[in-house]
């Protein structure tokens, strides 16, 4: 994945907080709220058709508490999935900051390029690109003594 897709995905990450674990946590949060309903609803109908005579209806409704207390633990660890992604995603941003990117700075490079005109600014704003990311691979691999995170 080039460096602007994986920027666009991390700030992505850290504002909505979703990832894999989060998207398996709401499947099985759907999943398990659907099997508690049908289960409250199949524990009803034993209450109601047997009038509190125990046997099917004491199953069903131990059942129906087993996958109520699954559906609460599958939130909390969605919820927990949800804040790593969120940290982990605004840790990656914070390592890798686009000086490129940065709006102050294009909206004045777009001013001088207006100024100059697109065709001879165009050149040199190619060479500013191409010399900030040389630049900061050369601090990256300067800052992490040589040993590439990716």
């Amino acid at each position: 994945m080039g460096g602007i897709s994986r920027y666009v995905l991390e700030k992505l990450q850290a504002r909505t907080g979703l990832g894999t674990g989060v998207i398996v946590g709401y499947v099985l949060q759907v999943a398990l709220g659907i099997a508690s309903i049908i289960l409250l609803f199949v524990a009803i109908f034993f209450v109601l058709a047997d009038y509190f005579a125990l046997g099917g209806t004491l199953t069903s409704i131990s059942m129906a508490v087993a996958v109520v207390v699954l559906l609460v633990g599958a939130m909390l660890w969605t919820n927990s999935a949800r804040k790593k992604t969120i940290a982990e995603a605004q840790r990656a941003l914070a390592r890798h900051r686009m000086i490129g990117l940065n709006p102050p700075l294009l909206a004045a490079g777009a001013q001088v390029a207006q100024k100059m005109g697109w065709r001879q600014a165009l050149p040199i704003l190619v060479a500013l690109i191409t010399a900030s990311g040389v630049a900061a691979e050369w601090s990256r691999r300067r800052h992490h003594d040589g040993h590439p995170e990716y």
